[in-house]
């Protein structure tokens, strides 16, 4: 299950995302968002979710936000499950979804 880069739109030659051009810019393997409505980041500034690289103390208050959010599961859920690698998705960044992943793959293959 991966998701596949849509070559129509280019937000990231544009500079910056917002969450609709990121979206647009995947086919995504599960496109159910009906979350996003109750989520604690609804109508912030998109920045503080997806900063410029290198950008820690942004990430730092992205988590914050997150940490109170009561849809921060399934926002992570969205980010794994479409194998999204840019932005903070329910608390976590491209890094520790990437980490993530990987444990949980090697959990499933009983590898330590």
């Amino acid at each position: 299950m991966t998701t596949h880069k849509n070559t129509t739109t280019t937000a990231s030659s544009r500079g910056g995302y917002s969450y609709m051009e990121l979206l647009s810019e995947w086919e995504l393997v599960d496109n159910d968002d009906s979350w996003k409505k109750d989520a604690a980041c609804k109508g912030m500034d998109s920045s503080m979710f997806f900063p410029e690289q290198g950008a820690n103390v942004q990430f730092k208050k992205a988590a914050k936000v997150c940490a109170k959010c009561p849809v921060y599961k399934q926002c992570m859920n969205f980010a794994l499950v479409n194998n999204i690698n840019y932005g903070v998705w329910g608390g976590l960044t491209p890094k520790e979804r990437e980490r993530s992943t990987d444990e949980l793959v090697a959990s499933l293959r009983g590898v330590k």
